[in-house]
């Protein structure tokens, strides 16, 4: 998180962890600009991920439960553990479930139809 007051904030509201919750409720809550799961996996991966296939290629189911863990608790996740370097894909695979589990879009339904006109 960017500050434990904007965790304390979520936690009032019932939303502890970006994960699962509509990304514009959840950036509003949090004060923040990109919640911080997307930041830090992006910056891991920009100095440690370039490698083939980092979004193709799935990592251990477990490093990414643990991970997504890590990020829904008051710890921050150090991405740079030796788990986490072996298996780089499990940072990868953690950012493409964090855009499944959003309950909508992200090229919202209000902007279809322009998306759909400019194409």
């Amino acid at each position: 998180m960017k500050n434990k007051g904007a965790k304390q904030k979520l936690k009032r509201k019932g939303a502890t962890s970006a994960f699962g919750c509509d990304l514009t409720e959840y950036l509003e809550s949090s004060g923040q600009d990109v919640p911080y799961v997307l930041k830090s996996c992006a910056e891991f991966i920009e100095t440690h991920g370039i490698v083939d296939g980092i979004y193709r290629l799935s990592g251990v189911t477990s490093n990414i439960q643990r991970l997504r863990q890590e990020f829904g608790s008051d710890q921050c996740p150090d991405l740079t553990r030796e788990v986490y370097l072996q298996d780089i894909h499990c940072v990868g695979s953690l950012c493409k479930l964090y855009f499944r589990e959003l309950p909508n879009p992200l090229l919202t339904y209000e902007l279809y139809e322009k998306f759909t006109v400019s194409v």
